[in-house]
């Protein structure tokens, strides 16, 4: 096993899985080196073929050569969520416009289907609480090919519960992996782990309170085949059209 490929939607747990992932690699086959990596696409995927190391892949977008990603990776974990909450998310903690946070929930969202339909892919919903859950672990150690034992499970699990992460975050600033983006915001080479990760909530359906009626049709006219195929209802399209369909 050399390539392991997190695709996650926006706010969907991706950074927590591949967090997660990394650790659940080490503890697998401790004498083979894991290394991690944050890629925009193909372009950024270079040497993901080197022998000797296991690759754990992050990724949101993967505009271009989707096909060459799903053939080079050996195991896919495709974690979703609302695409709804998810431009929330893009607004509410990365000072997104809405239009700017649909776009890239679109782009994602594209991603995310095209390598769930992969033989080597398993698919999570952050709706059902994957992040809360320690067996998430034992699944990502079947996924790769082995399994581990419930005591490192249970450590590794420890090591990523909200109240740690929130821990590492504050900490950031001390990391020799620390780095600054464009945006201004800090965040771990390593982990990926942003400030904006810190203090929220998890909750879900947060868009029927913080997005406007029509942005949310929006977002349902824009991804309704996508949230039909995944089960996501879209509630808000339904409202408009009977209210369209009433009396005057």
């Amino acid at each position: 096993m050399s390539v392991l490929w997190c695709q996650g939607m926006f706010a969907s747990g991706s950074t927590w899985l591949f967090n997660v992932a990394l650790a659940v690699s080490g503890a697998l086959e401790p004498r083979l080196p894991v290394r991690g990596r944050f890629v925009y696409g193909l372009r950024d995927a270079d040497g993901l073929g080197a022998p000797g190391l296991r690759h754990v892949v992050k990724a949101h977008q993967a505009p271009g050569g989707l096909d060459q990603v799903a053939a080079r990776s050996d195991a896919i974990i495709v974690t979703l969520r609302d695409p709804r909450d998810a431009v929330c998310s893009l607004m509410q903690y990365q000072g997104f416009s809405f239009y700017r946070a649909l776009f890239n929930v679109r782009l994602a969202a594209e991603a995310c289907y095209r390598l769930a339909l992969s033989p080597q892919a398993v698919v999570l919903h952050y709706e059902r609480g994957f992040v809360d859950d320690p067996a998430t672990l034992d699944g990502i150690a079947r996924h790769l090919g082995g399994a581990i034992t419930p005591p490192v499970r249970d450590a590794i699990f420890a090591d990523h519960r909200r109240e740690a992460v929130e821990a590492r975050i504050r900490g950031l600033a001390a990391l020799p992996t620390a780095v600054t983006g464009r945006d201004g915001d800090l965040y771990d080479l390593a982990t990926h782990w942003h400030g904006h990760h810190a203090g929220r909530s998890g909750e879900t359906g947060r868009w029927r309170r913080l997005l406007y009626p029509a942005q949310a049709v929006g977002v349902e006219t824009a991804l309704g085949d996508w949230m039909a195929c995944f089960g996501y209802r879209a509630e808000a399209l339904t409202r408009a059209q009977e209210a369209a369909d009433m009396p005057a």
